[in-house]
């Protein structure tokens, strides 16, 4: 008798043991598909959150191009899903310093606009009224030719003339009579990075226009496009850079 008792107190005893194991298999496959449902809801928001961003930069990169071929400032997608704004700012217009900030190698050249520019990109005819300018590296020592175009009459000009900088600042005098067009830097031995600086009350024309669209998709997500579209220089300036001869006509 007291044996049969402790068999059907084992039993039970057992029997709780396969409950309390079956609800903890139970509880750790629950978690582990509640885990699994959460993981794959995360990576179709991500995935949904990358493909706006990207249709983000895409209506902004649209927006870009639309500026450039019409001028608006304010594009629609097609599907009317997605819009850019496009801000524009001229590259130091009204400035007595400019600065790209960029590296040039040695041989390459740097140019700084010395006249204005026409809507349609034509040289115009208001120039740079200071008596001359400086041209400058950033911590560079070294030499540099520098190629100074102007007008006089119908004929434009070249003068050139190389400078030991050696952490200072050269000095291209504008002389009267003159009408400046452009400044070009080319470092000769070691790339380095310049500006101009006008003096005595001169300030310099636009060199181009910094162009910021930001596209907007669904609403929500969002994306900036920067480039800048610089005035490039004429063909005939650039062969005059290299070649000898200083004088280039109309």
């Amino acid at each position: 008798m007291k044996k049969t008792s402790n068999f059907k107190l084992q039993t039970r005893k057992n029997r709780g043991q396969v409950a309390i194991i079956a609800l903890l298999v139970s509880a750790v496959m629950l978690t582990m598909g509640l885990s699994m449902s959460k993981k794959e809801t995360t990576e179709i928001k991500v995935n949904a959150n990358d493909e706006m961003l990207k249709k983000a930069f895409d209506t902004a990169e649209s927006g870009i191009n639309f500026y450039l071929g019409t001028g608006g400032t304010n594009y629609q997608s097609p599907d009317s899903g997605s819009f850019a704004s496009i801000n524009t700012t001229k590259i130091g217009d009204g400035s007595d310093k400019i600065d790209f900030g960029e590296f040039v190698l040695t041989g390459s050249s740097e140019s700084y606009w010395l006249v204005n520019h026409l809507n349609n990109g034509d040289i115009g005819t208001t120039y740079f009224g200071g008596p001359n300018v400086d041209v400058c590296g950033v911590g560079y020592s070294g030499l540099i030719e520098v190629s100074y175009f102007y007008k006089t009459g119908a004929s434009f000009n070249l003068r050139r003339e190389q400078y030991n900088l050696n952490s200072s600042c050269a000095t291209v005098t504008i002389s009267v009579g003159q009408s400046p067009i452009l400044v070009s830097i080319m470092p000769v031995v070691n790339g380095g990075k310049f500006y101009v600086e006008a003096n005595n009350g001169g300030t310099f024309a636009s060199q181009g226009t910094d162009i910021e669209s930001e596209g907007v998709a669904q609403g929500q997500a969002k994306k900036k496009l920067n480039i800048r579209q610089r005035y490039k220089v004429p063909g005939f300036m650039v062969s005059g850079m290299m070649a000898e001869g200083s004088i280039l006509s109309d």
